[in-house]
């Protein structure tokens, strides 16, 4: 408990409490005292003008000791707390009267006094030198003292001397004890609760979010917190629920994603195999039987050793093109190029296979084709993958068509023969890697040419699509962007 979060942040609470709580009581006593004070020095502003006119300190440039003594002690006797000295123009102490106490300073700084006589009103305090205490700054008021319109020297009246000072502090002193006592107390226990329920309320919904992460790293990938409104608390809630459910797609898929390499480890393990026994059995034939061979039985093994090889290449050649492809390596080399001659190029080239099938191969081009910008090497092997694929399930008599539709956003391809179709289970899969129907079971093959095929349509921001009814052929189509205007 003493480690948890609420404690933990209770604690830094409570300190900057106490410390904000000292800060505002000394700022409030010492506002408190200066109040007192600057109130003193509005109220008794005059003193030192009413007593230069009482006593007149000065008689033809001499000081009258006599008079100033007794109107001083008379003062003094009224109000203790005060000081009066009569200074002459330099601020040296001419006469002084203080009760108890050592008088330390024999002159006093002039320039507050002038500041003082020079204004009627004050804003604020303003304090001299104490004599009594050097380095001591107090209220005070003074007056000059004139005589036949000149200056013979000024009447200086601390109005806070040492013993206000003494009876001050005691007073603040059991000032303060009372209001630590009630007001502040009362106030420091109200903050006190109220914060504390509020820091409550606060982390125990952290705790929620806490335990809900420490449930999910534990293994519970359904957890999720619960939350209301849209405050912080349910957007720190929302972020983690739409967190945890990323990762555990991003799981499922990393499972699904592991199936499918432990499914393509096996499938290509098992398709290598296939090649590279061919090549190894033969070659090892050509070594065994070298000079009991005929020509033609050294032909046809040899032959056989490249086919397998072919096979292999092939292979190899579509496991590293599709890597790529999902990869995200792969960048489209474009260029701007007349798709129908492509796609006579392409046929042409495959049209000596489907002839061996007797497969039927024809091109339907619609007139004023518009330019797309292609990378021609990866549309050729889309186009040789989808053909190819057509002729080895076609059979003698079938037809395959390559339709070419032009329109204002490039050119639609359609690619279709009249075989026997794909059925509806395996459709949706065909386009997944290393993926074989029934009917391919034992054709060759790598699995892998229809997903190759959708990797590069969609490069080109496309997406080629599959249907197909039993026994009445498929279809296949994509569509390419015209090349855009300069």
């Amino acid at each position: 408990m003493l480690n948890s979060l609420f404690w933990k942040v209770s604690a830094i609470y409570l300190a900057l409490l106490l410390v904000f709580t000292a800060i505002v009581l000394k700022i409030h006593i010492a506002a408190s005292s200066n109040h007192a004070l600057e109130v003193t020095q509005r109220l008794n502003h005059d003193l030192a003008q009413h007593t230069v006119g009482e006593i007149k300190p000065f008689l033809n440039g001499e000081v009258t000791e006599e008079a100033i003594g007794t109107l001083m002690h008379s003062m003094m006797a009224v109000n203790p707390g005060i000081e009066v000295y009569v200074l002459d123009t330099a601020g040296a102490i001419l006469k002084y009267v203080a009760l108890e106490g050592e008088v330390k300073s024999d002159r006093v700084d002039l320039a507050p006094v002038r500041d003082f006589i020079a204004k009627k009103e004050h804003d604020g305090l303003l304090v001299g030198d104490d004599p009594r205490a050097p380095g001591e700054r107090k209220i005070f008021s003074a007056a000059p003292v004139l005589e036949n319109g000149v200056a013979r020297g000024y009447v200086y009246i601390i109005l806070a001397g040492q013993e206000y000072v003494g009876a001050t502090e005691t007073l603040f002193g059991s000032y303060f004890l009372r209001l630590g006592g009630r007001s502040v107390l009362i106030a420091l226990a109200f903050t006190l609760v109220f914060g504390l329920l509020a820091i409550w309320f606060i982390t125990q919904n952290i705790e929620r979010v806490l335990d809900g992460i420490r449930r999910f790293r534990a293994g519970e990938r359904d957890v999720r917190i619960e939350h209301k409104g849209n405050g912080q608390f349910a957007q720190v809630a929302t972020t983690f629920n739409d967190m945890a459910t990323t990762i555990e797609r991003n799981m499922d898929e990393l499972k699904g994603l592991d199936k499918l390499r432990k499914e393509l480890i096996a499938n290509v393990s098992h398709d290598l195999r296939t090649p590279i026994a061919a090549v190894q059995g033969y070659a090892e034939t050509l070594l065994l039987k070298e000079g009991t061979l005929s020509p033609e039985e050294r032909r046809e093994h040899l032959g056989i050793i490249v086919k397998s090889t072919d096979r292999l290449k092939e292979l190899v050649d579509d496991l590293f093109t599709l890597s790529k492809l999902e990869a995200g390596q792969v960048k489209l080399d474009l260029e701007p190029i007349s798709l129908g001659e492509l796609v006579h190029d392409v046929v042409n080239k495959l049209r000596l296979h489907a002839q061996k099938k007797s497969v039927g191969l024809n091109i339907i081009m619609a007139k004023d084709l518009p330019i797309v910008e292609v990378d021609v090497k990866k549309i050729d092997r889309v186009l040789q993958n989808i053909i190819q694929n057509s002729i080895k399930f076609c059979g003698p008599g079938d037809r395959i068509t390559v339709e070419l539709d032009g329109n204002t956003e490039g050119v639609d391809v359609r690619i279709s023969d009249t075989g026997p179709g794909i059925p509806a289970d395996e459709l949706p899969f065909i386009f997944d890697r290393y993926y074989r129907g029934r009917r391919s079971s034992t054709s060759e093959g790598s699995g892998l040419g229809l997903a190759i095929v959708k990797r590069i349509v969609e490069l080109h921001g496309s997406t080629v699509k599959a249907i197909s009814r039993a026994n009445e052929g498929a279809q296949f189509s994509f569509s390419l962007l015209a090349r855009k205007a300069a």
